[in-house]
Order: structure tokens, then sequence, then C-alpha cells
């Protein structure tokens, strides 16, 4: 305790006087400085915390965009209220409660008119099916197939003979099979 007590008496608070001050020994001091704790807290304390980005806020470029946004919101709030409120009046309004929809569509279904006339509506509306590509060659190929309409086909070409004309190549074939029935 008395080392602790002669110590803070003798040397706490007293320069080295060994030591010249010189930049280095500044910079120590510096850099010790920016270094402590305390002072980067107190640093953000004083001038970072609370504040935000008040300082991007205050170009005029963003108090621009700000200001166009605010009256583009209002554009539309104000274009809202035209389209919704505005010319329907209350009875409208007041027809287009949820309760109100959900009453009127109960009172449709038990109804009985209706019931019957869209009964009547779907007896009258009805459509022939349309020839799609599979009913088309399925036909095509039932005519191919069928005997009834082969032999309807052939009766119809046997009047019409027509004689095939002597052509280079057939008379080859002629001349071939007399050679071949000479040998």
């Amino acid at each position: 305790k008395e080392y602790k007590k002669d110590f803070e008496e003798s040397m706490k608070g007293r320069n080295l006087t060994g030591l010249e001050v010189t930049p280095s020994l500044l910079h120590v001091k510096y850099a010790t400085k920016i270094a402590s704790e305390k002072e980067y807290r107190k640093d953000l304390e004083e001038g970072v915390k609370g504040k935000g980005l008040t300082a991007l806020e205050e170009t005029p470029d963003m108090l621009r965009a700000k200001n166009a946004t605010q009256i583009l919101n209002e554009k539309e709030y104000k274009r809202a209220l035209e389209q919704e409120i505005r010319g329907k009046g209350l009875t409208e309004l007041a027809l287009e409660t949820p309760d109100f929809v959900r009453a009127r569509n109960a009172t449709d279904i038990a109804s009985q008119i209706k019931y019957k006339q869209l009964a009547e509506m779907e007896k009258a509306n009805y459509t022939s099916v349309v020839d799609t590509p599979e009913i088309i060659h399925a036909q095509q190929v039932k005519n191919l197939s069928s005997q009834k309409k082969y032999k309807e086909d052939a009766e119809k070409s046997m009047p019409h003979y027509v004689p095939v004309a002597d052509t280079p190549e057939m008379q080859r074939v002629r001349e071939n099979q007399k050679n071949f029935s000479m040998v």
C-alpha cells in the first residue's frame, strides 16, 4: 500500500523528463487517443446516434424526389377517391357491403324463377361437335378400308380403259422378253 501511495505522489502526473518530444512520440499519443474506446463511444454518441441519414436528405435532388413522391401519392389518393366514392352516391356504397352482397346472392340462389330461366336458356343453346383432325382422319381411314367403296370406285373406272402408250422402256422390256424366250 505504501508503494502505491509513494508512486502516486512522486510519479503520477509527471512527464518522463528523459524522453524528448519527437514527432513519432506525438504520433503515438495521437494514435492512442484515436484507438481509445471511450473517445470512440463519445464521438459516436455526439456525432452519429439519433441523426440517421439527415445529411443525404438535404441535397436538392433528394428534396425534389421526396416532393415528387408526395405529389404522386396525393394524386393516387384523389384518383381513388374519384373512382370509388364520388359519383356513386351513398346508396351504391351501401349496396356493396359484404353482408348485402351475401344476402343478394342467397336470394338469387333460392329463386326458382331464375333457376328455371337458366335451365330453359341452356336447353336452347346447344353446339355441334366440331370435326377435329382425329375425327376427319378416322373417316378417311374408314373410306379407304371399306370394300364397298373400293368396288364402287373400280366399277366406275372400268368403262374408262386407257391404253398405255409405247414408251422406250416398254419396248426394251418386250425385246428382253423375246430374247429370253428364244434362249
